[in-house]
């Protein structure tokens, strides 16, 4: 299947969530804007569609920051409304860090008002389309996915990427959340799927076999829980780089050891030592080719 008339997937890199524009009906609607360091880049891929003037509302589909790091720039182009769940809405209006993972990732951003709370189940109009709201918890509590039965188009989030899905924080809600987005995927199974727009990577053709794939993924987190931690690690690790880059290997390590994740994980990883496992991260990163270390720098080989 092909993407419907009207709809635009802005593919991102690693940092920065995928975009999706809508451009028919009462005036453009925008889901997810990427990350604040690119909200500038963002607000011009998206002006290349549409009049950045013209944008009616802005979706959110949780609340990390690399989902809605362009809102702010966005909205004052425009005076969009925000439309999130309502579970979002209470996190952002009470700016949580905690939940925003903020403090946990060294990192920072003020939220901006949000106009629209949706709840899971909600018919909620994105342009022309009817768009079912489902609760997708998992990679976070807060988590949306919108699906638009005529097309048969799921716009996932986090909750699936090509036989993936965002990373499981257990260390911060719990082990509980593997269960969690155990459940979505089986729920995302229950529906009529032939595209899906993920929050990340390439838009997803077969959904059978990408939702069959991670359910596998999840249930060998379940028998072997370090796979889990190494998935978030290894993530979480690139993003570090991405995000400092050129940067010496020590003060990167430095500055991560600074950060809760490396000590929450490292056990997890059946590696006590943090230092000693982000050496190996990093050296695996440089073997596969997904890092390079030059004159004493690291640089990522990863879209941004």
């Amino acid at each position: 299947m092909s993407l419907p008339s009207h709809f635009y997937f802005l593919q991102r890199g690693w940092i920065n969530s995928n975009t999706i524009v809508i451009t028919d009906g009462a005036g453009p609607v925008v889901v997810d804007t990427g990350h604040p360091s690119s909200a500038a880049g963002t607000a011009r891929l998206i002006g290349q569609i549409v009049d950045l003037a013209e944008i009616r509302l802005i979706v959110n589909t949780h609340c990390h920051w690399d989902h809605i790091g362009g809102n702010g720039a966005l909205r004052q182009l425009s005076g969009a409304h925000t439309a999130v769940s309502a579970v979002t809405a209470h996190i952002l209006t009470t700016h949580d860090r905690r939940l925003m993972w903020l403090d946990y990732s060294a990192a920072d951003y003020e939220p901006v008002a949000v106009d629209i709370t949706w709840q899971d189940g909600d018919m909620v109009a994105l342009g022309a389309y009817r768009f079912e709201v489902m609760a997708t918890p998992g990679h976070v509590p807060d988590s949306i996915a919108l699906y638009q039965p005529e097309t048969r188009l799921l716009i996932s989030a986090d909750a699936l990427h090509d036989r993936d899905c965002g990373i499981l924080n257990t260390a911060l809600h719990g082990d509980h959340i593997l269960d969690e987005a155990i459940a979505t995927v089986e729920k995302l199974q229950q529906y009529d799927v032939a595209l899906v727009l993920p929050g990340h990577g390439d838009m997803i053709t077969d959904p059978v076999a990408s939702l069959h794939a991670l359910a596998r993924r999840l249930a060998e987190f379940k028998i072997y829980p370090e796979k889990m931690a190494l998935h978030l690690l290894r993530r979480v690790t690139m993003t570090a780089v991405l995000l400092a880059q050129p940067i010496s290997r020590q003060q990167l390590i430095e500055e991560a050891l600074a950060r809760p994740w490396p000590h929450d994980y490292a056990a997890r990883a059946n590696c006590p030592d943090p230092e000693q496992l982000l050496h190996q991260l990093l050296d695996d990163f440089i073997h596969r080719g997904l890092a390079r270390e030059q004159d004493g720098r690291l640089t990522s080989l990863v879209p941004r």
